[in-house]
């Protein structure tokens, strides 16, 4: 590869690899069998490099290892090139680029376990999965009145209109300025949010085939979606668009390291109630609330005895704080940290460049953006 340019700034491409080795597994996969040259099934897929021309994909078959590259066909920002790659292969497949299917929910309750964070319980005629740490489904902002049982269990192929939307999509991407292509996205995701399932279950005894769950969504002012959490009522039916599962099996050995805002809260629950690792980890909580971080106790998570900091402060000041408490550390092997996006960056890059924990060990991730305040 030594023919390509490389990447200028490294902390943004190691960003962006991590990013979409961790959170983007199938994506990775449709850019490898788009590029592949060999008949040979690809089993996995990874980033090995990002250039200025394109990314270098490292495939694994039945019996050998390989690498690919996959050139570049738009111009822009390096996340938005592997972006076009992923949703050009993902159209070619014939997959849909919203997402990996549909699932319906039925809203059976509503409460507050604080003064913002809002459980939604809900029941489903399709699986839940068993292992729910840090599970999210993107909710699209709406509700219905029944559940389509039909649209559930025989899903059908997309319609020739929704092909045809999903290639003028692709074509726009290619073709519009960075700044507009932005807007696009920012247009197709407007009415979509991310929201963890934090806890999922099958009641054996008197409903086998129903499968239960909760939703808990830190709710904050007017934003579009508290407004929707907070409107919701039984038997309200809600849609999720795509579901994505949290990776952390590099969490299990080591000394631990766990950062979490509000937003975040349902998933470090979900992560700390199934804990494997004999070590107990570090805990950093942040809240503008004091009487948010009650969430834990309210939902009978026990949280490690003498390893916890918790951070009352804004959201501006969360890395700056956060920095200081992991300063004091003598010993950190794996981090899992999830909160606002500025914040989360400043974490990493000194998680990675000082303490020097790099890729699989360090999952440091942004769950909202004070830029463009789609918290909740």
């Amino acid at each position: 590869m030594s023919s390509y340019t490389p990447i200028k700034d490294i902390d943004q491409k190691l960003d962006i690899i991590d990013h979409v080795n961790q959170d983007h597994p199938e994506e990775v996969l449709a850019i490898a069998n788009s590029y592949q040259t060999s008949s040979h099934k690809i089993l996995a897929a990874k980033v090995l490099d990002i250039f200025e021309e394109g990314v270098n994909i490292e495939v694994q078959r039945p019996h050998d290892t390989d690498q690919v590259f996959a050139p570049f066909q738009i111009k822009g920002e390096l996340e938005d090139q592997i972006l076009y790659l992923a949703y050009a292969a993902i159209v070619k497949e014939g997959r849909d680029v919203s997402g990996n299917g549909k699932h319906f929910f039925e809203v059976t309750k509503k409460e507050n376990i604080t003064q913002n964070i809002v459980r939604i319980s809900v029941t489903s005629a399709t699986p839940l999965p068993e292992y729910y740490p840090a599970y999210a489904y993107a909710f699209l902002l709406k509700t219905m009145p029944a559940i389509p049982m039909s649209q559930q269990n025989n899903p059908q192929g997309k319609s020739w209109g929704k092909k045809l939307f999903d290639r003028l999509f692709i074509w726009l991407m290619k073709h519009l300025s960075p700044k507009n292509r932005e807007k696009l996205l920012q247009s197709a995701n407007k009415d979509v949010r991310l929201y963890t399932l934090r806890k999922s279950w099958q009641d054996e005894e008197t409903e086998p085939s129903v499968n239960h769950g909760y939703i808990d969504i830190f709710t904050h002012g007017n934003t579009a979606g508290s407004q929707w959490a907070n409107s919701l009522a039984i038997n309200d039916v809600i849609m999720s668009r795509s579901e994505s599962a949290d990776k952390h099996k590099h969490l299990e050995s080591g000394q631990a390291l766990l950062i979490a805002d509000e937003t975040a809260y349902p998933a470090l629950a979900g992560i700390l109630e199934k804990w494997q690792n004999p070590l107990q980890p570090h805990v950093i909580l942040f809240s503008s609330c004091p009487a948010e971080q009650a969430y834990f106790e309210k939902d009978c998570v026990v949280l490690p005895e003498g390893q916890v900091h918790q951070l009352i402060c804004p959201p501006q000041q969360q890395a700056e704080q956060a920095l200081e408490i992991i300063q004091t550390l003598t010993s950190v092997d794996v981090v899992w940290a999830a909160c606002e996006a500025q914040a989360a960056k400043e974490i990493r890059h000194y998680i990675r460049n000082e303490r020097k924990i790099e890729g699989k060990k360090n999952h440091t991730k942004a769950y909202w953006s004070l830029k463009t305040k789609r918290k909740g």
